[in-house]
């Protein structure tokens, strides 16, 4: 589930059409964090903070995804929530197995 925002607006309409979408489902290697984005439900939450704000459409419906700064820095702000994420995974996974063996 992608959440956007854009100077603090909930950007509501043409979800598919947006940069943190487009981002989140083609160019994030989910696999490499260890997690199945078609199964686990992660939520990503991404607010664009700006006095220009390249919005598309007629009634600034979404953030068109055609300026690589912004896709850039998306990706690069996605990218460093899945490795904290990862790493949290991999702490809590590594718990509950030293669980299971003194559980034995």
């Amino acid at each position: 589930t992608v959440v956007r925002f854009a100077n603090r607006i909930p950007l509501l309409f043409e979800g598919g059409a947006d940069v943190a979408t487009r981002v989140a489902n083609s160019k994030i290697k989910w696999s490499s964090y260890k997690i199945d984005h078609k199964r686990d439900k992660i939520g990503v939450f991404v607010s664009i903070v700006s006095t220009k704000v390249p919005f598309k459409g007629t009634g600034k419906e979404y953030i068109g995804d055609d300026i690589t700064e912004i896709q850039q820095s998306v990706k690069r702000a996605l990218q460093g929530c899945c490795q904290q994420l990862r790493a949290h995974l991999a702490k809590r996974n590594a718990l509950r197995d030293v669980k299971e063996r003194k559980s034995r």
